[in-house]
């Protein structure tokens, strides 16, 4: 690891009243369906086809909001090509806050073996063992957890990287500040960005996010990357995870 990458900023503090029972029955509609269409410019479809597409039959969503992507992508296949059943599936989901946690856990039983973790995504170690799940999704999360730059973010690379099996991919975007030259925002985006990042409101930390320090976070972690911009998120696509 280079010595010019600033060690990640731990003790990320909960907010249970914006991920309460009632925000997470609003989040398909005012979060994925609103803002992701009128500000953020985030192609939901593009999302699930990823989730279709890389997820695993055994997998970690970190910061599993309401799990709309998890519950709408179908089962993974297995090694002969045929969907796996969800006896057979474990999804482990990661997030600080009880709230995301308690309300995605019965609503993805069906799916799956759910197992919850209450952690940190920026405290080292995450409760899983090394290479024990093959694909880590990580939609809008760390532009919500502290920290000056994505350089000081860089646990979240880190244990993605030691969880995965080395076949394994991690799936993932975060929106990017918004005086970040690779990034399109409209009026809409900008305001909320700058609501959303007042000091206090635990809700963004984001402004000193740019798209050059994701790239290196992922390039510094996996051999192997897909980065685009859509939007104002960066979104990426990761493999070969460097141990």
């Amino acid at each position: 690891m280079s010595e010019n990458t600033p060690q990640a900023r731990t003790g990320s503090v909960p907010n249970p009243r914006l991920y309460s029972p009632r925000n997470l029955r609003r989040y398909r509609r005012l979060v994925v369906g609103l803002s992701h269409k009128l500000a953020w410019k985030v192609d939901n479809d593009h999302l699930l086809d990823l989730y279709a597409a890389l997820m695993t039959p055994t997998h970690l969503e970190v910061g599993p909001a309401d799990a709309h992507f998890l519950l709408r992508s179908p089962a993974p296949a297995g090694s002969s090509g045929e969907p796996v059943s969800a006896a057979l599936r474990q999804i482990h989901l990661m997030d600080l806050n009880d709230g995301p946690l308690d309300y995605c856990a019965p609503r993805l039983a069906e799916h799956g073996l759910v197992i919850p973790h209450r952690h940190d995504v920026l405290t080292a170690p995450w409760p899983l063992g090394d290479a024990s799940v093959g694909s880590v999704g990580m939609f809008h999360v760390l532009h919500c957890v502290p920290g000056a730059s994505l350089r000081h973010k860089q646990t979240a690379f880190t244990e993605a990287a030691r969880v995965l099996s080395q076949g394994g991919v991690f799936i993932g975007s975060t929106l990017l500040g918004v005086e970040d030259p690779h990034t399109h925002n409209n009026h809409l985006a900008r305001r909320l960005q700058h609501v959303y990042n007042q000091p206090g409101r635990n809700i963004f930390h984001n402004t000193g996010d740019r798209l050059t320090d994701l790239r290196a976070m992922l390039d510094l972690h996996f051999a192997s990357v897909e980065l685009t911009v859509m939007g104002a998120a960066g979104v990426w696509v990761a493999k070969e995870p460097r141990r």
